[in-house]
């Protein structure tokens, strides 16, 4: 780290190998080592906690030498403009367009669907809920849950997926991971690059969040049947110099 240069890394802890349970905490973690650059890792445990560092309660936010940046988007962007030539983006105009689109592929298409998976398909909340909290204090185990559910549910209503069906919402994943291997025709990264962009960080995060603690095992089943798509995840994660989540290790 230059002498100048203070990173701090505000994000959701994870678990089984996973960063974070948050994937977009994950994508700042993997762009920072991406670049190269070191940083100090906070967890915050708490919504409480995440507000201290962010006035939304949401994470990642990155401190850089005492500003606070929250956003993933906007983190890579500050990111950039500071180590401008660290490889985080593709140098021709028109590649860096089409990793823009593909980055927000990832944070706005994958995400609310690993959101609905997580926090409103039936058969995967209750399971999302017992495994993030299993070595929580009780207070947190009987207070927390019924708060996210709320939470969730407001939320997913507010961005449309609240009223879909799981068989709607599965579909629409196959398709998207059809649309990850036309991308990746190319190989052996996004756009037939040679070195991973911020798309493929943002959704190598998404699919890493895939097997975290057996929470999700029929979008992990769907994720096995398309090897291509977690070769490219592992080989992110390599470029990264990160080891891949446990699930992603056999």
């Amino acid at each position: 780290m230059s002498a100048d240069t203070s990173l701090i890394l505000y994000q959701f802890p994870g678990g089984d190998g996973l960063g974070s349970i948050s994937p977009p905490c994950l994508k700042v973690e993997m762009a920072l080592r991406l670049i190269g650059e070191p940083f100090r890792r906070v967890d915050c445990r708490s919504r409480g906690e995440a507000q201290r560092v962010s006035r939304t309660g949401r994470l990642p936010v990155l401190e850089i030498d005492g500003e606070r940046v929250a956003d993933s988007i906007d983190i890579l962007d500050a990111l950039e403009r500071r180590f401008p030539d660290r490889g985080l983006h593709p140098t021709e105009p028109e590649e860096r367009v089409r990793d823009r689109v593909w980055e927000h592929f990832g944070n706005d298409h994958l995400y609310y669907m690993g959101f609905y998976f997580r926090w409103i398909a039936d058969e995967y909340r209750e399971r999302f809920l017992t495994a993030l909290f299993r070595n929580a204090p009780f207070y947190q185990r009987w207070i927390a849950p019924p708060m996210l559910r709320r939470q969730s549910r407001a939320r997913a209503h507010a961005i449309g997926i609240g009223g879909k069906s799981p068989e709607q919402v599965h579909a629409t994943f196959e398709r998207a991971m059809e649309m990850i291997e036309t991308g990746l025709a190319g190989g052996p990264f996004l756009q037939g690059r040679e070195s991973p962009g911020r798309g493929d960080l943002a959704c190598a995060a998404l699919v890493a969040q895939a097997g975290f603690r057996g929470t999700l095992p029929d979008v992990e089943k769907r994720l096995r049947s398309h090897p291509l798509i977690l070769e490219h995840t592992r080989r992110v994660f390599a470029a990264c110099s990160m080891e891949p989540p446990a699930w992603l290790r056999d």
